[in-house]
């Protein structure tokens, strides 16, 4: 099990590199839709679809959706703030949990979750792609999502006492988090001090802004996590597909990432127009 999932990990890790760096925009954009289009086709069974005419008919309605959205007009502040505003909705159901899943529950709900839940992550992500140096800022979103799972595993490993949220996971606990924290914080530390070109600027206000958000993005990255897991268990699953070997499906890959990437791009957006 950990062989295959060593594996997969590193064939995923040569495709994500090859997509950001040898991809057009254009076909990034096809790659990413591709990528969530399989966890929405694995979403739509959390969601309660069984058949393969419905679960099929709901995956091409979420296409024309992403396809539409791409197209439209949206402000993008907009649409990364929903995201944004969904993602607490999901931090508060994932405290609350199990109370309120006869509402939230019903198949319908949990069809239209999927909107909220993956159209701004998709808006965000081809966003980002469309920034000068959008290499720079896909790899640092993903290094830093990645720090964070690793940094909550090891340290959840070695100091893991007080559970996090014991009725959603309890497997995860408040000693990972706050390592996951360090681990991101880590990354952006190093980040700012070896690469960027203004360093000798940043002052005291930036480096805290830059670490506040780092604390932020990790942290939503845990909310995405979190809230998958609060639907599987729901549904009484170990794994949203078996897609990826050792890893279990698409969804349970990019969970952190479809939560931290509308935050990612917002903050980036926030920071531009403040001239950071």
């Amino acid at each position: 099990m950990l062989i295959q999932r060593v594996l997969t990990s590193i064939v995923l890790l040569f495709i994500i590199l090859g997509s950001v760096f040898g991809l057009t925009e254009n076909n990034f954009a096809l790659f990413l839709g591709l990528v969530i289009s399989i966890a929405i086709w694995e979403w739509s069974a959390l969601a309660g679809l069984s058949t393969l005419l419905g679960r099929t008919a709901y995956l091409l309605l979420m296409i024309a959706v992403m396809y539409i959205s791409l197209h439209l007009p949206l402000p993008t502040f907009a649409s990364l703030a929903a995201g944004l505003l969904f993602w607490v909705i999901a931090f508060l159901l994932v405290c609350f949990f199990p109370e309120g899943q006869k509402f939230w529950g019903k198949m319908p709900i949990l069809l239209l979750t999927g909107l909220p839940l993956f159209i701004p992550g998709w808006l965000a992500f081809t966003w980002l792609r469309s920034q000068d140096y959008y290499s720079f800022h896909l790899l640092l979103l993903l290094t830093l999502v990645a720090a964070a799972d690793i940094g909550a595993f090891c340290a959840g490993k070695a100091f893991g006492r007080l559970s996090l949220a014991p009725r959603v996971s309890p497997n995860k606990t408040w000693e990972g988090f706050a390592g996951g924290l360090v681990a991101s914080g880590f990354v952006i530390i190093l980040v700012t001090t070896l690469l960027i070109s203004r360093v000798a600027e940043v002052n005291f206000q930036l480096w805290l802004k830059y670490f506040i958000s780092t604390l932020l993005i990790a942290s939503f990255s845990v909310v995405g996590d979190l809230f998958e897991s609060m639907i599987k268990r729901f549904r009484n699953v170990k794994d949203s597909g078996a897609i990826l070997p050792g890893h279990g499906g698409m969804l349970d890959r990019i969970d952190g990432l479809t939560a931290a990437v509308p935050v990612y791009a917002l903050l980036v957006l926030l920071m531009t127009a403040d001239n950071l």
